[in-house]
C-alpha cells in the first residue's frame, strides 16, 4: 500500500489486515523507489492514494505494473469532488479499481473479493448498483446478488447513489421505482446523464408501470424470485456487450 498518511495507513491496513490480507506500507515516493526489500516482494495488490506525497498517484501506475505486472492496481482517493476527474484518468492508465475514503469493512470485503476474481478469471465482478428506499428489500437483493458473483453497492436514494459513485465502473442499474425523493422517471434521467450506456433495470410492486414508457432496458415486478432477477439482470447487460461490439 502507497499511502503518506501514516495514521491512514495503520487504518487501512489494519482494516485488510482483519480480513486475512498481509500488508505492506509504503509512506513516501523515495522508499518506493529505493527499498531493497520491496522488490522481492510477492504482491498480488497494489493500493495507490492518489495524491502520494509530493507524487501523483497517475504516475506510479506505470512503474507499479512494470515491478509486479500480475499484480491488481487500486486507486485510493479521500472524499473529494476534484478526484473524480483524476480517478476517471486512473482507470485510463489501466487501474483495475477505484476506492473511495473513507471506506467501510464492507468496502473492503468488496475490494478483495474484486481482486481474486480478477486474478482468477482476468476480469472483475460485474457491478451492480442497487437503488431502493426500502432497507429491507436492499438487504434481501445484495445478498441474492453477491451470491451470485455480482459486486453490489445499495442505496437508499438515486442522489445518494450518484454522489457516491460517478467515478466508478457500473454495469447495471437495479431501481425502483417509487422513492420519496423523487419520481422514477426523474431518477432515470439522473441515471442517464451520469452512466450512459449502463442497462437500467426498473422495479415495482404497481404492474401498471410495466407497459408505461420509460428509458429502461427492462421491467420486473415485485416481489420476484431469485432466478427471474438473475436471468433479467444477466441478459440485459449480455445485450449491452454485443451492442458495444458491435
Amino acid at each position: 500500500m502507497l499511502e503518506d498518511s501514516t495514521t491512514q495507513a495503520k487504518m487501512i491496513s489494519r482494516m485488510f489486515e482483519d480480513q486475512g490480507a498481509a500488508v505492506t506500507t509504503v509512506t513516501t515516493p523515495r522508499e518506493f523507489s529505493s527499498a531493497p526489500h520491496l522488490f522481492d516482494l510477492k504482491v498480488n495488490a497494489a493500493l495507490i492514494d492518489v495524491h502520494f506525497g509530493e507524487v501523483s498517484g497517475l504516475k506510479l501506475i506505470e512503474p507499479l505494473s512494470r515491478r509486479w505486472p500480475s499484480a491488481v492496481l487500486i486507486m485510493m482517493t479521500a472524499n473529494d469532488t476534484d478526484d473524480f476527474a483524476v480517478l476517471a484518468k486512473a482507470r485510463e492508465k489501466g487501474a483495475h479499481l477505484v476506492l473511495k475514503k473513507p471506506f467501510k469493512r464492507e468496502d473492503v470485503m468488496e475490494t478483495l473479493a474484486d481482486i481474486k476474481s480478477i486474478q482468477e478469471t482476468g476480469a472483475r465482478r460485474k457491478h451492480i448498483v442497487l437503488i431502493d428506499d426500502s432497507k429491507t428489500t436492499c438487504r434481501i437483493a445484495s445478498d441474492l446478488l453477491r451470491a451470485h458473483g455480482f459486486r453490489v453497492s445499495s442505496f437508499q436514494s438515486g442522489l445518494s447513489a450518484i454522489q457516491q459513485l460517478n467515478y466508478d465502473h457500473v454495469d447495471a442499474v437495479l431501481t425502483d421505482m417509487h422513492m420519496p425523493e423523487m419520481s422514477g422517471s426523474e431518477l432515470i434521467c439522473l441515471v442517464r446523464d451520469v452512466w450512459a450506456k449502463v442497462p437500467i433495470v426498473a422495479m415495482s410492486a404497481d404492474e401498471k408501470l410495466a407497459s408505461q414508457k420509460f428509458d429502461v432496458d427492462a421491467f420486473i415486478q415485485k416481489p420476484f424470485g431469485p432466478e427471474e432477477i438473475i436471468s433479467i439482470l444477466k441478459n440485459v447487460m449480455r445485450r449491452e456487450e454485443v451492442e458495444l461490439d458491435c
